[in-house]
């Protein structure tokens, strides 16, 4: 399973699997509107089929389209991989040393290689990306991503979770993941994307500098906006030296509560509200991100 890393802007070459969907689908140019198409075709086929939750099981969605699971503990160079057998029967392979949700995850993203339609062409050179993937490595790995959220969130499923909450935040998210078997940080990405009513923001914060420039410990590895968020917290920038963000990280607090805090992004002051929790240390995964921070109107929530 991939970090769900967020390609931000254009690709200047284009993966020949993007490429290829683009070509089957020529009604649609945003190949992420297709991939999300294609996995709520596959949503609503499975549930047709008795397939329900949540929490929603990926074993169980692949099996209604003929392709078996199976957990292994031998190096197969990441999370998982899906491969074909000679006589053209396909299966996923997971790693078994990954937690729950992150095997959950790597499933449903394992499956959604077969959304492209050149995925038997490709399955011989798919053996996992290397870590320094190129742009349109990154592109065609994210729609995978974008699938898998599809599929292990159904949209009407968590949509209706969603108004049913009377107030967003951390503690929605760890309901909702336990209600998912979801990670934090997956539900923390469909929780902003899918919610309409008010401008928010999710964060994600490396202790890893690596290129990044400004002052440390923690750098933003990527933002997750809906559209009625305007302002982008670019990778690389640092949160404030007071934020409850390092609080959070240094003091190893669960969950902060929600503080009004002033960023400084692009030399200019942005308030809002902001919530962090700490997410789980991943160890063959330094590069993991340690803190997951939600950003709201300051005003949000006052009566």
């Amino acid at each position: 399973m991939s970090a769900l890393a967020k390609t931000q802007g254009s690709v200047s070459k284009r993966h020949e699997s993007v490429e290829a969907l683009l070509a089957a689908h020529p009604e649609e140019a945003d190949p992420k509107k297709i991939i999300r198409r294609l996995a709520r075709e596959k949503v609503a086929y499975a549930k047709s089929h008795g397939w329900n939750g949540p929490p929603f099981c990926p074993k169980e969605l692949t099996s209604i389209f003929g392709i078996r699971c199976k957990e292994v503990h031998h190096d197969i160079r990441g999370d998982g991989r899906i491969l074909k057998y000679p006589t053209g029967k396909i299966w996923i392979e997971y790693h078994g040393d990954r937690i729950p949700e992150r095997k959950r995850f790597t499933i449903f993203h394992e499956f959604a290689h077969t959304f492209f339609p050149d995925y038997c062409d490709f399955l011989p050179r798919h053996q996992n990306a290397a870590k320094a993937a190129a742009d349109d490595e990154k592109e065609f790995e994210n729609l995978c991503d974008v699938a898998a959220a599809e599929m292990l969130f159904p949209a009407e499923n968590f949509s209706a979770d969603l108004k049913a909450l009377s107030r967003l935040g951390f503690e929605a998210v760890h309901d909702l993941r336990k209600k998912y078997v979801a990670s934090i940080d997956a539900t923390t990405y469909r929780l902003v994307e899918l919610t309409d009513s008010v401008p928010c923001a999710a964060i994600f914060l490396v202790d890893q500098k690596g290129d990044h420039q400004g002052y440390g410990p923690l750098w933003v590895r990527n933002c997750s906006k809906n559209p009625l968020f305007k302002s982008y917290l670019r990778p690389g920038i640092s949160p404030p030296a007071n934020s409850i963000v390092l609080h959070c990280y240094k003091n190893g607090v669960e969950t902060t509560a929600p503080i009004k805090e002033t960023w400084w992004i692009n030399n200019q002051p942005r308030t809002w509200l902001v919530q962090a929790t700490k997410l789980p240390d991943i160890p063959h995964s330094p590069e993991y991100p340690k803190i997951a921070v939600l950003l709201f109107p300051s005003g949000y929530g006052r009566k």
